[in-house]
């Protein structure tokens, strides 16, 4: 997709991914996570931008091809690829490699086998005898709850768009979530189905349709870079009210992530020439830092930091190369349409 090719979203979504690696590197080394304007952990404001890009994009590729098949097919070609190869590394090589367990018990555990229903997005974080104490223990790879819930939102664009097939749908959909989280966001215990978390259809789920909202009107064509900063001001003037603050950012957020990510620019575009990482750091960042914290546990934030910046952007970049861009390859085409 020629557009999609000349913009800002790759590096967007890049940003976005260190968002939540360095969000996380405070919560596993005991310290507070930054927050963003006082209100949002810098993990959560990463996943709220991959949140609102999918929805714009997602949309966009149903809108462009709006069969069946072929949508399900480069959904999946997209996230099941390089998420299976990360779960048969973690399993067979960073569990043996760490665990308290001696390797034949490791192996016949049900938990261990029951691992790969991260694959079917069922998603389980236990491995045995692999940081269970951790700050954040038992926790091989905690990023994972946001993939269901993602690939949730792509078949709800799929229903809508066979049944209804009205952008007024959409927005529909927006309010409601929008109205839901503001209640299920208040709730503290999690209301698990299918292994994941409800409540983030809402609070994420806004998000995401918001952006999908953005796409389906045709809002970029007020979209500049002046937009941005008056989206960035209104977040930032309303920071002493967090509750209005939470709800201006469902606009303001998504408007600032699109305007800037929809624009171009050519440092942005050559750093992000060689390819999209920014799925492969998000599903490798997790068990990374874990691992390192776990190795070196009196590093520093500052070593931690570049540390596991490296060797996840190593990871991300194999993952690239070696498995997301040759499944995408594999992807259906319809009048040069790629994505």
């Amino acid at each position: 997709m020629a557009e999609f090719n000349r913009n800002n979203l790759n590096a967007v979504r890049l940003i976005a991914a260190f968002l939540v690696l360095y969000g996380h590197s405070f919560v596993f080394l005991g310290l507070r996570e930054p927050l963003f304007l006082s209100w949002l952990p810098l993990g959560s404001l990463g996943v709220f931008i991959f949140f609102t890009i999918s929805g714009y994009l997602i949309s966009q590729s149903w809108q462009r091809d709006p069969h069946v098949i072929r949508f399900l097919q480069r959904r999946a070609l997209r996230i099941f690829p390089g998420l299976a190869v990360c779960i048969l590394l973690l399993v067979f090589v960073l569990g043996p490699a760490l665990t308290t367990w001696s390797i034949r018990d490791y192996f016949q555990s049900a938990y261990t086998w029951g691992y790969f229903r991260n694959i079917a997005l069922y998603i389980s974080y236990y491995l045995p005898g692999v940081f269970e104490a951790a700050r954040v223990p038992n926790a091989v790879n905690g990023s994972l709850w946001s993939l269901p819930v993602e690939f949730l939102m792509y078949l709800v664009v799929l229903i809508v768009g066979v049944i209804a097939g009205s952008r007024w749908v959409i927005a529909f959909f927006a309010i409601i979530s929008a109205f839901i989280s503001i209640g299920w966001a208040q709730v503290g215990e999690q209301v698990v189905i299918y292994g994941f978390d409800l409540r983030q259809v809402f609070i994420c789920g806004t998000y995401f349709w918001i952006g999908a909202v953005i796409y389906l009107f045709d809002l970029k064509r007020y979209f500049s870079m002046s937009v941005v900063m008056m989206a960035l001001v209104t977040l930032i003037c309303f920071e002493p009210w967090i509750g209005i603050l939470q709800v201006v950012a469902w606009g303001a957020l998504p408007v600032a992530v699109l305007a800037f990510g929809l624009s171009y620019n050519r440092m942005l575009g050559w750093l992000t020439r060689t390819g999209d990482y920014s799925y492969g750091i998000y599903i490798y960042a997790f068990p990374i830092q874990q691992t390192v914290i776990y190795l070196l546990p009196e590093i520093k934030i500052g070593s931690y930091l570049m540390l596991c910046s490296s060797i996840v952007l190593s990871c991300a970049i194999l993952s690239w190369h070696l498995v997301e861009k040759r499944a995408m390859k594999l992807k259906p085409k319809k009048m040069g349409l790629t994505r």
